[in-house]
């Protein structure tokens, strides 16, 4: 690929505002699962996240054995209880995570990537409270296969009021900023960011950053009738 990330993340940006098609977001999952398509980048709009994914060159369906322990992360159970059911040590759940998440295309943006792949697996596990529907596009790079998949962001509506400054600061948390980034780039200090950030978890009635994304998954989840769409 000779296109630069920066470029080539702009240009997934773009194909996916002109020319998408519906699609049902568990099948991206089921994809990820089985290792047709891995990521290459994942961003954020004002309004969707999007994820570019590339057919890899050997493509191999991932360890079930670490598949459903991530997937018990990214369903809301807590990786202690996830260690205590499966008879495992913490460290080896939090090994489980990573090594799926390497074998996603993602070794170093599971941060970035966490609320589209979250929306995704709980769209097929849990679809009675998920968001069903997405969007994507097929192109064509240099005889080289790749997809630009897109989802309406969880934090558009907020099931609780929230001020300006607390939902601003949210929405760059699930962006994957940590509090220094969101402090530079709200010019507050890390102090100011982390009592914004705890007063939106207490609105919000959840403990962190995992949990936020799914209470906000499930809030709007009744907003998008499930549909057949192609992937």
């Amino acid at each position: 690929m000779k296109t630069s990330d920066s470029r080539f993340r702009q240009l997934a940006i773009s194909i996916d505002s002109k020319g998408s098609e519906p699609f049902q977001l568990g099948k991206l999952w089921q994809a990820l699962s089985r290792g047709v398509w891995q990521f290459r980048d994942v961003c954020a709009t004002n309004e969707r996240y999007i994820a570019l994914l590339e057919a890899p060159a050997d493509p191999r369906p991932l360890n079930q054995r670490k598949l459903r322990i991530f997937e018990q992360i990214l369903l809301g159970t807590p990786p202690k209880v996830v260690a205590i059911d499966s008879g495992i040590s913490l460290s080896s759940v939090t090994a489980a995570t990573q090594d799926s998440l390497h074998a996603m295309g993602l070794p170093n943006r599971a941060l970035h990537a966490s609320v589209i792949l979250t929306m995704a697996a709980r769209a097929l596990h849990q679809p009675e409270s998920a968001p069903q529907l997405g969007r994507s596009t097929h192109w064509e790079v240099e005889g080289q296969s790749f997809l630009v998949v897109s989802a309406e962001r969880p934090d558009l509506h907020f099931p609780v009021a929230l001020s300006l400054a607390e939902a601003e600061v949210l929405r760059h948390l699930l962006e994957g900023a940590s509090y220094a980034e969101i402090s530079g780039a709200r010019a507050v200090s890390r102090r100011t960011v982390a009592n914004q950030l705890a007063t939106a978890f207490r609105k919000l009635g959840v403990s962190g950053r995992r949990a936020t994304i799914g209470r906000l998954i499930q809030h709007t989840g009744a907003q998008q009738p499930a549909v057949s769409g192609s992937f």
